[in-house]
């Protein structure tokens, strides 16, 4: 029989190599025959490892306070528990669990922009910049953690910095995705001079780093946007269509559409509603499940119950319990899934945010959005974009009283009449209370949105983009729905 030492060993190479089950195996048949076997910290910590890897989220944090009760006072599991306290929503006790952490090791620079982001998340600016600045201090050549500031403090990056990034991004080696974020505040640097050439020229060299710091995935994921579920999303078939689950009961509202057409607003306002009505956020459940199952034009048959499982477990492990049938989730991609989430969610409803094309084409390609394999080029932009218009609009003929579109500069212009009509398509009790949003001490927002959402609704601004225009020009005559 192995000792502690070689079963920790071992299990530590399988999750090297991603092999997260194997690993499992081994360290749970050891804790089942070493009963009188005194178990080691790290032998718990492996085990988060290997359940943070199959994303057995509740099992992790199970782990984690095994450890903590063997060693309070470790600054990393600390920072990894407050992690998933943060995936639950329990924002309080994720920030007591980091300022734990840091109060241990004042430069253990995870948990300062751990915090940081907390604080941005949650609008608390000032401490937000504290611990930015903190991060800068121990990792002066980190350039995401410029960028980061740069959102909440638009006066942070001066002449002085750019110039040091700038040599910085020459003269030193940087990854992919750090140079993406250098190019990104070169851009902005250029827009504030109105070099709005140069500012497109730089915007297009970010992308470019974006997509090549993730170039497997992105080409993978890209493909499945422009040729799979494109092809598929009004021909799956379903199997083992079991009647009366529990699921069937809840009342979910999906936020649907482009990123950047005020989908976060439309998700506040929701959720101001009550404080019984929770938000997933940006989930991807179904896009989650869909993909993995779906690798050529010719897979169109969902299996139900597999993916009613599926959601139950996700549910379970993000200690996701609707306390009232309604919630929002809020995986724009949701517009693809529509008749698969109405077999799992007969009582679904969809609110499709959407805005003026050609700003929210700007919007998006302006914006570092590194997770979304198609928003790095304004070709593929453009493509993902005429796929929504023919998904949408084929949906909204097929369940009219399903879909509610809601248009941004309407919400800004009429904000009280627009969200009343909002709350009496999702059957929610509207109160001026709702419009006060940016007074919450809850509101967790980790979007691109996050600093606008802090302040009033304001009017929108219809000329933010026209410097940008003609570059769409060249597209007119293939797309019909770009307004020349």
């Amino acid at each position: 029989m192995y000792s502690q030492l070689e079963v920790i060993k071992k299990a530590s190479s399988l999750i090297e190599d991603k092999s997260y089950i194997q690993a499992k195996k081994i360290l749970l048949n050891f804790f089942e025959n070493s009963k009188n076997v005194k178990l080691d910290i790290k032998f718990y910590y492996t085990l988060y490892l290997v359940s943070d890897g199959l994303k057995e989220t509740q099992n992790a944090k199970k782990y984690l306070e095994k450890c903590l009760r063997i060693n309070e006072k470790n600054h990393i599991i600390l920072n990894n528990l407050a992690n998933i306290f943060l995936k639950e929503g329990n924002i309080f006790k994720a920030e007591k669990l980091y300022l734990s952490s840091y109060n241990l090791k004042k430069d253990y620079l995870l948990v300062i922009v751990n915090l940081a982001i907390l604080y941005q998340n949650i609008g608390m600016l000032d401490k937000s910049k504290k611990f930015y600045k903190k991060a800068i201090e121990l990792s002066p050549k980190r350039i995401s953690i410029y960028f980061n500031l740069s959102r909440i403090d638009k006066n942070f990056i001066d002449e002085n910095k750019i110039n040091y990034l700038s040599n910085l991004m020459k003269n030193e080696k940087q990854e992919l995705s750090e140079m993406s974020y250098g190019f990104f505040l070169l851009a902005e640097n250029e827009r504030k001079k109105k070099n709005f050439l140069k500012e497109i020229n730089y915007l297009e060299k970010a992308n470019k780093y974006s997509f090549e710091a993730m170039n497997e995935t992105n080409t993978k994921t890209l493909n499945y946007w422009k040729n799979i579920v494109t092809e598929n999303y009004k021909n799956f078939k379903f199997s083992n269509d079991v009647k009366n689950d529990p699921l069937e009961k809840l009342k979910p509202i999906f936020i649907i559409g482009l990123p950047r057409s005020g989908s976060t607003i439309t998700e506040v306002l929701l959720s101001s509603a009550n404080k019984s009505i929770k938000s997933l956020g940006e989930s991807s459940i179904f896009n989650g499940i869909m993909a993995k199952g779906f690798s050529s034009k010719k897979d169109t048959l969902v299996n139900l119950n597999f993916i009613k499982d599926k959601i139950k477990e996700i549910f379970e492990n993000r200690n996701f319990h609707p306390n009232k049938r309604v919630f929002i989730d809020k995986s724009l991609e949701n517009f693809f899934y529509i008749d698969v989430i109405l077999k799992v969610f007969p009582h679904a409803l969809f609110i499709n945010t959407t805005r003026n094309i050609e700003d929210n084409i700007f919007a998006i390609f302006k914006q570092s959005l590194s997770k979304l394999s198609w928003t790095h080029s304004i070709e593929d932009i453009l493509e993902y974009t005429d796929n929504y218009f023919k998904v949408i609009n084929y949906f909204i003929k097929k369940y009219p009283d399903k879909i509610f579109s809601l248009n941004l500069e309407d919400l800004t212009i009429n904000t009280e009449e627009v969200s009343k009509k909002l709350y009496s398509f999702c059957k929610l009790e509207w109160s001026d209370e709702i419009l006060n949003f940016n007074n919450r001490k809850d509101l967790l927002i980790s979007t691109a949105s996050n600093i606008q959402i802090r302040d009033n609704i304001k009017k929108y601004d219809k000329d933010k983009y026209k410097p940008y225009k003609d570059l769409l020009k060249s597209f007119s005559n293939k797309y019909e729905w770009l307004h020349f």
